[in-house]
């Protein structure tokens, strides 16, 4: 289906400002890895590099996933899909990667902090895509 030039243009706006939105939560994130996790050999320089660097592609991923799911285009959602929840994971993996010596209940926090993200992500997509649909059929 093809968008009006007035809808394509809201889009785009939209797009770049999660984006914006995106990347600047994962700075934030950031600072909160170093204060917690930076004793424990996560590297706050690396997971800002790697946060940083995926929140561009997570963001425009999520962003496309939901107008192509509005535009009913699912094998292009599909794709979007996928790599949304990859760039998603890339940092958390990074930091169950190279995290030493850690307490068992720091464990069970982050994947308890990475499942309620993922949660919110989800939940946060599907009422977009509603949304979505509901301004598109006024």
């Amino acid at each position: 289906m093809s968008s009006s030039p007035a809808r394509t243009a809201k889009r785009r706006l939209l797009e770049r400002l999660w984006v914006v939105l995106v990347i600047v939560y994962g700075a934030g994130r950031a600072f909160v890895v170093w204060k917690a996790l930076g004793k424990y050999g996560v590297n706050p320089w690396l997971y800002l590099a790697l946060d940083v660097t995926s929140s561009w592609p997570y963001a425009v991923a999520t962003a496309r996933l939901v107008t192509s799911v509005i535009d009913r285009e699912f094998s292009r959602a599909r794709s979007w899909g996928v790599l949304a929840a990859v760039t998603f994971l890339i940092p958390d993996i990074y930091i169950l990667a190279v995290a030493r010596e850690v307490p068992t209940e720091v464990y069970v926090i982050v994947i308890a902090i990475i499942s309620l993200l993922a949660l919110s992500a989800i939940l946060s997509l599907f009422v977009k895509i509603r949304n979505g649909r509901r301004a598109r059929s006024e």
